[in-house]
């Protein structure tokens, strides 16, 4: 259903946080993919985003992620971005 997609740069326990809070909504069948779009990180970015199945690219055009994303709805997040509970049944109704 979702595509979130998440810009980064050197933010690599912010993506730990909001990755472990999308583990529920990929569960559900609410998150299809995660999409991380870098900017140049020197951190562990690319190793979390990779570990979490989670398609990372370096280099990229706004237009084409948008074209492969697999959801039917596109969800923007900052790393760090902390969902609060009950969201994965709110944003299934909104659906």
């Amino acid at each position: 259903m979702l595509t979130v997609i998440m810009e980064c740069r050197d933010q690599e326990p912010e993506l730990v946080q909001t990755l472990a809070g999308l583990v529920s909504g990929a569960v559900e069948g609410i998150v299809s993919d995660v999409v991380v779009l870098d900017h140049g990180s020197g951190d562990g970015s690319a190793r979390v985003a990779e570990a979490a199945g989670c398609r990372f690219h370096q280099q990229w055009d706004m237009r084409d992620v948008v074209r492969a994303a697999r959801g039917e709805w596109l969800l923007l997040l900052e790393p760090g971005a902390r969902l609060q509970g009950g969201w994965i049944e709110e944003v299934g109704e909104y659906i």
